[in-house]
């Protein structure tokens, strides 16, 4: 009698033990495969959807038309002034700094913050706006500090959303916004920085495009407050958690393009980032400095 050739003790023939294993493997890779496709076949055309969505949501609110640029003082509303001397405030950023959304400069955002510091401190208010509708944080750096021509006491920053709808790459935004914040520094004066907004409140913003912008949201936010992070000169005001909220649960804090705060809305967000402006004014050395920078 013939005895079978053993192996390992198993009693199994090499050549016929390797074949079997191999099919086994064909046969559990098939089903792996497949679902490989399957994912495959649905992520590529929810990328492009996402893209398209993208794509449309830059080209209509990229650069929305705005109000004038911002240059006016306001006095405080009682009328009775503390003192004449004027506090110099310099903002920028993106839309919302630069008044889309409504119709009237008083309801922009720099001067219902004007108004607010204002009535606070009984001194006029100087505000000069230099934001400009679908401006990035690179934009800010390279177009709209370079043209501040008087030394300010307080800059405000809002800006981020657009490189959130724009999805600049965290190693670009993490090196433009250190250059942006040490530009402001630059200037002389505290920077109070806003947070970013919340993201629902966008209403028009569609699915699954939503989704995409608050997933990329929490990393844009992330970069903006390491950048801003053990900087004495900076402070991060989380407007988005102060009253983001309430812009995401009332119509009527959103313009009619239901992209953009209303009036009311900037007055909430103004609320948010007050206290932060006086704060550092309080400990600004010297206030309201008077000569202008040479160009």
């Amino acid at each position: 009698m013939r005895r079978s050739r053993e192996v390992g003790g198993q009693g199994r023939v090499p050549g016929r033990a390797s074949s079997s294993s191999g099919l086994g493997r064909c046969s559990a890779s098939a089903p792996q495969g497949r679902a490989w496709w399957a994912v495959l076949s649905l992520a590529v055309p929810l990328m492009g959807l996402v893209v398209g969505q993208t794509v449309l949501l830059s080209r209509r609110f990229g650069a929305s038309p705005a109000l004038a640029p911002v240059d006016v003082t306001v006095a405080p509303s009682g009328g009775a002034l503390i003192s004449e001397t004027a506090v110099e405030m310099a903002t920028f950023g993106d839309s919302a700094m630069a008044g889309v959304g409504v119709h009237h400069v008083e309801d922009s955002l720099p001067v219902q913050l004007a108004q607010r510091v204002a009535d606070s401190t009984g001194r006029p208010v100087h505000v000069v706006g230099y934001a400009r509708s679908g401006a990035r944080t690179i934009d800010v750096l390279t177009g709209q500090v370079p043209r501040v021509r008087r030394e300010p006491d307080v800059s405000v920053l809002v800006v981020g959303t657009n490189d959130v709808t724009g999805v600049t790459t965290p190693v670009t935004l993490a090196r433009s916004s250190r250059d942006l914040l040490d530009a402001l520094e630059s200037l002389g004066a505290p920077v109070v920085m806003s947070s970013l907004p919340n993201f629902r409140a966008m209403r028009l913003v569609p699915h699954p495009l939503m989704e995409v912008v608050l997933g990329y949201g929490a990393v844009v936010g992330a970069v903006q407050r390491h950048a801003a992070a053990a900087r004495p000169l900076v402070r991060l005001v989380d407007v988005g958690g102060a009253v983001g909220s309430e812009l995401v649960n009332d119509e009527g804090m959103m313009s009619a393009d239901s992209f953009h705060p209303s009036a009311a809305g900037y007055g909430r967000i103004a609320d948010a980032l007050v206290p932060a402006v006086l704060s550092v004014l309080g400990t600004a050395q010297p206030l309201a400095r008077t000569h202008d920078r040479q160009p």
